[in-house]
């Protein structure tokens, strides 16, 4: 099985801790992280890692068309396999299904992405459904 690294665990933006230490999350659970991190930022936002983050932030303020949702959806599956690239092969090997959607949360219309993909190494698909944005 392929490594996929170690990382502080996050939970809905917060730094989550055990007791006095900072919980950590690592193999599969890390790669869905590392995803869920780099679709939280828009493309080019860090001057460090010029390469990180996901350009569907394009959505926001645009009619929703079937030829925008297309594209999103494009690029998504382009920036999942970017997912753990920094020390070199991807941690993802195939994403077998990624659509981008609108959703209502609490009176707002949100961009959400939803992803089923095969991690290096690993025999079973994993999932995830993420807010990645508003849509206004």
């Amino acid at each position: 099985m392929a490594e996929f690294g170690t990382d502080i665990l996050i939970i809905n933006g917060e730094v989550i801790w055990n007791g006095d230490d900072i919980a950590t999350v690592s193999g599969v659970e890390n790669v869905k992280q590392q995803a869920y991190l780099q679709f939280l930022c828009d493309r080019g936002e860090s001057e460090f890692f010029p390469f990180y983050g996901e350009l569907i932030s394009f959505l926001r303020g645009k009619p929703f068309t079937a030829s925008q949702k297309s594209q999103a959806e494009e690029q998504a599956r382009e920036g999942l396999m970017l997912v753990g690239t920094a020390d070199g092969e991807g941690w993802i090997q195939e994403v077998i299904d990624c659509q981008v959607y609108l959703s209502n949360v609490e009176e707002r219309q949100v961009i959400r992405l939803y992803a089923k993909f095969l991690p290096r190494g690993v025999t079973d698909a994993q999932e995830f459904d993420l807010e990645v944005g508003d849509m206004y």
